[in-house]
């Protein structure tokens, strides 16, 4: 992926952040624990969230130092140094231990979610008992539409530009079913394509 080119998404995305970060907060129902975020996509949820619950303990990782770097002037930037930190990490195997975090967001997971499930089995092996993950990509559910459409054609040419995959449900069951996690996930299609993973 090209920085530049990443960096352009999360900036065209700050509008849809918020809403995003709802739809996560809605479906957690908590305001403290442990959250990771985890890609290169990460950010703009994890500093809307700590924004709004100081209750949360946020980890932001990639396997990018380059990608981290900017996460890490981000995080400065806006004030959040005592509520975000960063970690280095590949997706198979996560370097986190077993039942670490309460929760679990993975936006853009369609760029890097394997066929055989097992980036989805690491995530679910570092939710503690009780937690839960967001994975998925779309604008979110509450997003409004006139925020959408100013975005959304760049969105396209940029996420294509980074080599974005395109997941239809069937083939999200079939990640899900060979991570053997169908017990444990639900698929959301309201605002994009999204499973929700519980343990």
């Amino acid at each position: 992926m090209v920085l530049e080119d990443l960096i352009q998404v999360n900036r065209l995305w700050r509008k849809i952040y918020p809403y995003l970060a709802m739809q996560t907060a809605g479906i957690y129902r908590r305001d403290c624990g442990d959250v990771l975020e985890l890609g290169p996509f990460s950010g703009g949820i994890s500093l809307e969230l700590a924004g709004r619950y100081p209750g949360l303990n946020i980890t932001i990782a990639d396997n990018s130092s380059e990608v981290l770097n900017y996460f890490n002037e981000e995080i400065r930037s806006a004030g959040l140094t005592a509520n975000i930190r960063t970690r280095k990490t590949g997706l198979n195997p996560l370097v986190f231990n077993d039942a670490e975090f309460d929760l679990v967001i993975v936006r853009g997971a369609f760029f890097f979610l394997d066929e055989d499930g097992n980036i989805l089995r690491e995530i679910f092996r570092v939710i503690r008992k009780g937690g839960i993950a967001f994975a998925g990509g779309g604008f979110g559910k509450d997003t409004p539409k006139d925020i959408i459409d100013e975005i959304a054609e760049e969105s396209r040419v940029l996420n294509d530009r980074l080599g974005r995959k395109r997941v239809r449900i069937q083939g999200l069951e079939q990640i899900i079913s060979r991570a053997r996690l169908t017990d444990n996930c639900r698929i959301v299609e309201e605002g994009g394509l999204w499973v929700i993973v519980r343990k």
